[in-house]
């Protein structure tokens, strides 16, 4: 045997696996190569700085990391960003991978939840040994197999959270239909259907999210599961059928909840602020497939969850202020005073886009109405859950736009999800959107922020059972 080198820990790292733990001393098995045919596998303890091990003499004459002569050592060459969607790299323009709906798609096309597309995000599967390996290769092998264990294990961990946890804490879930919507509807549709397996997956990642906000491997699972839902989802919107339907609708539904929970997987240090286009393209989209699929899902235990109660979709319809005070509603449920709502029309604003902040806003007063402690919260946070299903389109394009007057609108949805933010699905979001949307606008629109930043601070929990707190 040789003498005893000291190695540098870089030239055996990858293939590091930890075999086995004696006497509170960790061993490792380190899986190193001279030639192609020539492999040694070492047991050594834990490692400080240097590993200090014994090996064959042609192994003591490999040179130091830092004997290495400029002409040997080769800079690590630049690799293109591979996570781009699929239309900007048939463009071949920067994407700035933004998911589920990326920003130059949004920029580009009327219907982008239509178009961009991501591509899946999947382990990268262990490559087959040949008669000559190298160590690369193994070291591939490994980490592929581990990642696909892990996978596997990850998919296990959410689905277990889903049917025994999750499914238990969504809408409605104490009524009839809600239990059945959730409980037995969903996971028989996902057992089917892929695309819909895969989003109630990220379901069940943002609700275990809600409790370890820091888990990155919560965090990659959730866009992973939201890639591959939306790849199906989209493949299947092309042509709706009888046979799809009915999945089609319910992965609609699922990949609005995940867009609404977007700011659950930014952890500690979130880019900067952007509106929540995504969110509104798809809320806006599953409109239009349940009429869509109307003929088709009409007796499905999701329609029925859908269609529980008829009063609870808001309509966008004109409401009368000289019955109440404006920061009073139907309800005698009373609201910060807010200067927009008498002010808007006072503002500079072209005369084919005054009808549109006319209707958002009347469907802003319909939301408001339902508000107050005349009955039971979850029926106040199914009608909110809605959010923007009375939206118009044309008012989505001036968000899209950065139309300042369209943000300060459109904070007052979100601000309106704290008087009822208990449940895990819908806490969080009135701070996170509201706050991002007073960033994006400039000083002069401070007096119109001013009513949603109040409520985030004012806000009480209402409903018939918290009328006495």
């Amino acid at each position: 045997m040789g003498q005893i080198p000291r190695l540098h820990i870089l030239q055996w790292f990858p293939c590091i696996n930890m075999i086995k733990s004696s006497k509170n001393c960790i061993f490792y098995s380190i899986v190193c190569s001279i030639t192609r045919s020539n492999f040694q596998t070492i047991d050594c303890p834990h490692f400080e700085t240097f590993l200090q091990v014994q090996i064959s003499p042609e192994v003591s004459m490999l040179p130091f990391p830092w004997e290495t002569s400029g002409e040997q050592r080769t800079q690590k060459p630049h690799r293109k960003s591979r996570l781009g969607c699929k239309v900007c790299k048939a463009r071949k323009i920067k994407c700035d991978e933004r998911r589920p709906i990326c920003g130059p798609c949004i920029k580009r096309f009327p219907n982008p939840e239509e178009e961009c597309e991501f591509e899946v995000l999947s382990p990268p599967l262990a490559r087959t040994p040949s008669s000559a390996v190298s160590p690369a290769s193994i070291a591939d092998s490994i980490t592929g197999s581990i990642a696909q264990n892990a996978s596997r294990a990850m998919e296990l961990r959410l689905f277990h959270h889903y049917s025994t946890t999750t499914c238990h804490t969504m809408s409605l879930c104490e009524e009839e239909a809600g239990r059945e919507m959730w409980v037995v509807a969903v996971p028989t549709i996902a057992f089917e259907h892929p695309y819909v397996y895969s989003s109630v997956l990220a379901i069940a990642a943002g609700h275990l999210l809600s409790e370890n906000p820091n888990d990155v491997s919560l965090q990659t699972a959730t866009y992973q599961y939201i890639d591959e839902s939306l790849s199906g989802y989209r493949n299947e919107l092309a042509s709706i059928t009888s046979e799809n339907a009915l999945a089609v609708f319910t992965a609609s539904i699922l990949l609005g909840i995940n867009a609404r929970l977007r700011y659950r997987c930014l952890g500690c240090n979130p880019p900067q602020y952007t509106l929540p286009l995504d969110y509104l393209h798809l809320q806006l989209g599953t409109k239009e497939i349940y009429f869509e699929t109307d003929q088709y899902i009409r007796d499905s235990s999701v329609r029925k969850f859908i269609d529980m109660r008829p009063d609870l979709r808001p309509e966008a319809r004109p409401v009368s202020f000289e019955m109440f005070p404006m920061n009073v509603n139907r309800n005698g449920f009373e609201f910060p005073h807010d200067p927009l709502l008498s002010s808007w029309e006072l503002l500079p604003t072209s005369p084919e886009s005054v009808s549109i902040y006319a209707t958002t806003l009347a469907y802003l007063s319909e939301l408001r109405e339902s508000i107050g402690f005349h009955e039971e919260i979850r029926w106040i946070q199914r009608r909110l859950a809605w959010l923007v299903h009375g939206i118009p389109r044309e008012f989505v394009g001036f968000l899209e736009e950065g139309d300042p007057l369209a943000i300060v609108i459109m904070s007052r949805f979100y601000a309106l999800l704290k008087y009822v933010e208990e449940p895990w699905w819908i806490r969080g979001t009135a701070d996170f959107e509201v706050r991002g949307m007073a960033s994006l606008v400039g000083d002069e629109w401070n007096w119109a922020m001013e009513w949603p930043l109040k409520v985030l601070d004012v806000a009480v929990k209402v409903g018939l059972e918290n009328r006495d707190l």
